[in-house]
């Protein structure tokens, strides 16, 4: 009995030395947990605390660790509150951190005290469908975004500068210069007058009334969001480091592919460490959103100590020197933050090229052209909503960053824009709705060709409706029809950047239809005499000449005899550059150079840029990129290249899941998908195969990028 005694003794002693141990441990185990919330805000933030709970009698030495109930309903730290309704009480500052002192009136106030949507709302793309990709946002603006494909990244970064400028009522802060340079100033736009494009001279004229109403904004931001981009916010930013950073500034990539997102809100600690939230748009359009941070996906605060280059945000990735500022906005605290700027906000109308460190005496345009925008009946049907209107914005958005990135972006509108008129119709005679110009429009184009076979598909109605739609965008250049016989003698002429550019447009054919006796003028035609007569015009009149010739034989991937006889004609005329379309398949590119002080470029053909056309081969367009040059030699191509694209759509969904992808970002999954296989005569769509004729036809022309 006595060792039995002992023994029970020795257990219960040693159990009780576990017992404090134990305690022990745990201790110090919350006191990290305390301790690593404390000193490092970017850790794991739920971290589980335990708690020792006894076993039932008959295990009575015995003890169990089981998380605590309490612990994991609220944790250490909460960063998140879900009924926060805007910034400030949604997302609190990491433990020892506060965020930076501002008042009304000053932009960090303003953004953080924006509504935000609930916190178990999707993110909505303009469509009013969920974006894919739900696992990168913390939090969503309660912000209007429109039904068309307009308000992206950099769109959504001016969007909140101008409101918060129409906020506080500095209507002339508000103004935002276009991809071409073009100054747009609300107060000009509240004022009534409205951009117009004529000839080669962009200009506000008087057409409406005075609106101050923020319906006015709106509508005023929606021609800012269709030519501003990433390319004219860079130009208008100055570079700042990490350590100047405050709510307001940017990280920015401008071009192709470019993006930004906004610091929207900064949170200091008291040995003067920050931290910033960041905020997007994206494309397609959609909802402006606080992003989380890959790092901690938990914690959506950006650590200065953290912020290195690459900088990877959940969908781009941000190099060195991305750090801009567009202009400082006010803070109550910048003095404490030992902010470099002098704290005076920079004037836009200072920003022009006299204005910059170094002036060149090299100026440069870049022109994008893509091919036939094709309008089958099923690309109607794609775009009617279920009210009954029609939208056709998603037709472009996979490439518009890069028609909107361009200087000057040009497209063939195959068929002709009759409206309701007449019955909307496919092949053989085509009608379209207008709502396809809009699109085109909203996509970035600057220039729509309409000499086409088609042009007189719905006679001279077609064509006269066509006309009265291109008239209430005056903002576009359009060419290939004309009003009256002056119009037809005028020579287009387009200025960018100093460079004059001279646009003609021609077609072989209006198959079969002739024009009207008295109106010989409504569609340029291929005629020689006539194309020389223009072409020595605009050789007086401009640096560069282009012209766009509906020429070639359909489905032919090498140039016809007779446009190689054009070329050659154009080439003794003096023209620069020779962008063809019609085939419907692309064709070869070359350049011409026979003479020594004379070099053309020929892009014979850039296939279908939107069709519904049922065999493969039809799918597979090109997208011409050429950089056009002018210094004290004089005005040239300096660079030029060729993009392969592929026009997507499936058969089934209502919008027929239309979309135009570059060849390099095209997959075997979506080939695959293709709705071309269900109807092709001559083989279903594959991946290969279209890279295959791709690498055919182009030749050394062919890139991978």
């Amino acid at each position: 009995m006595r060792n039995r005694r002992i023994e029970s003794k020795k257990i219960h002693f040693l159990w009780s030395v576990i017992l404090i141990i134990g305690l022990s441990i745990l201790t110090v185990s919350c006191d990290r947990i305390e301790n690593n919330v404390s000193s490092d805000p970017s850790s794991t933030i739920n971290s589980t605390v335990a708690t020792i709970t006894p076993l039932p009698s008959d295990t009575e030495n015995s003890l169990i660790v089981t998380p605590s109930p309490a612990i994991n309903e609220k944790a250490v730290h909460s960063l998140i509150d879900e009924s926060g309704t805007n910034l400030e009480n949604r997302i609190h500052p990491p433990q020892g951190y506060t965020r930076v002192s501002s008042v009304d009136g000053e932009m960090a106030a303003y953004i953080r005290s924006l509504p935000l949507k609930e916190a178990d709302q999707k993110l909505l793309l303009y469509n009013g469908k969920p974006k894919n990709n739900q696992d990168n946002f913390a939090a969503i603006f309660d912000l209007s975004l429109g039904d068309r494909d307009l308000q992206q990244c950099a769109d959504s970064v001016i969007r909140i500068y101008a409101e918060y400028y129409w906020s506080i009522k500095a209507y002339d802060k508000i103004a935002f210069h276009l991809t071409n340079g073009f100054l747009m100033e609300y107060t000009r736009w509240r004022d009534g007058e409205r951009i117009q494009v004529d000839g080669n001279n962009v200009k506000w004229v008087k057409s409406a009334s005075y609106d101050d109403s923020h319906q006015g904004l709106l509508n005023y931001l929606q021609v800012v969001f269709t030519y501003a981009g990433t390319l004219s916010l860079s130009s208008e930013c100055d570079a700042v480091s990490i350590s100047e950073l405050l709510p307001g500034d940017m990280f920015l990539k401008s071009g192709s592919p470019g993006h930004c997102v906004l610091i929207v809100d900064m949170a200091v600690d008291q040995s003067g460490n920050k931290c910033y939230l960041l905020a997007q748009g994206y494309m397609p359009a959609q909802d402006f959103h606080v992003l989380k941070n890959p790092l901690h996906p938990l914690d959506p605060w950006y650590y200065a100590s953290e912020i290195s280059f690459p900088l990877n945000t959940p969908e781009f990735q941000f190099e060195e020197g991305s750090a801009s500022r567009w202009t400082t906005f006010p803070l109550e605290n910048a003095d404490v933050l030992q902010n470099s700027s002098s704290g005076e906000e920079t004037s836009l109308e200072a920003w022009s090229p006299s204005n910059k460190d170094k002036v060149s005496d090299t100026s440069q345009v870049t022109l994008l052209a893509v091919g036939d925008n094709l309008i089958h009946i099923e690309v109607v049907l794609s775009g009617k909503k279920k009210d009954g209107s029609l939208n056709y914005d998603h037709l472009y958005s996979n490439l518009k960053e890069e028609i909107r990135g361009a200087d000057l972006a040009v497209v063939n509108q195959e068929t002709i824009l009759g409206g309701d008129d007449f019955a909307y119709s496919g092949y053989p005679n085509f009608n379209s709705p207008t709502q396809i110009g809009d699109a085109l429009v909203n996509a970035g184009f600057d220039v729509i060709l309409h000499a086409t076979n088609h042009a007189m598909d719905m006679g001279l109605q077609g064509i006269e409706n066509t006309l009265a739609y291109w008239k209430t965008k005056p903002e576009i250049t359009m060419l290939g029809m004309n009003e009256t016989a002056e119009d037809q003698d005028k020579i287009t002429i387009v200025e960018k950047n100093g460079i004059k550019l001279a646009l003609l447009n021609y077609t072989y054919s209006l198959n079969g239809y002739s024009l009207p006796e008295d109106k010989p003028y409504l569609v340029n035609m291929l005629d020689k005499k006539k194309m020389a007569e223009d072409i020595k015009k605009a050789e007086e009149q401009a640096d560069f000449t282009i012209v766009f010739p509906h020429w070639g034989s359909e489905y032919v991937y090498q140039a016809t005899s007779m446009q190689k006889d054009l070329t050659a004609f154009y080439y003794e005329h003096g023209v620069d550059l020779v962008i063809g379309a019609h085939p419907h398949v692309i064709e070869p590119v070359e350049w011409i150079e026979t003479k020594k002080d004379h070099r053309m470029l020929v892009y014979y053909s850039l296939g279908n840029f939107m069709s519904y056309q049922k065999e493969a081969p039809r799918m597979l367009g090109a997208m011409a990129g050429v950089t056009i040059t002018k210094d004290s030699t004089g005005t040239y191509i300096s660079k030029a290249d060729i993009t392969p694209i592929v026009t997507h759509y499936e058969n089934g969904p209502a919008d027929f899941h239309y979309g135009i992808y570059k060849l390099s970002d095209y997959t075997p999954a979506l080939a695959k998908l293709h709705g071309v296989s269900d109807i092709a005569k001559n083989g279903a769509m594959d991946y290969q195969t279209t890279l295959d004729l791709a690498k055919q036809v182009l030749g050394s022309w062919y890139s991978e990028e």
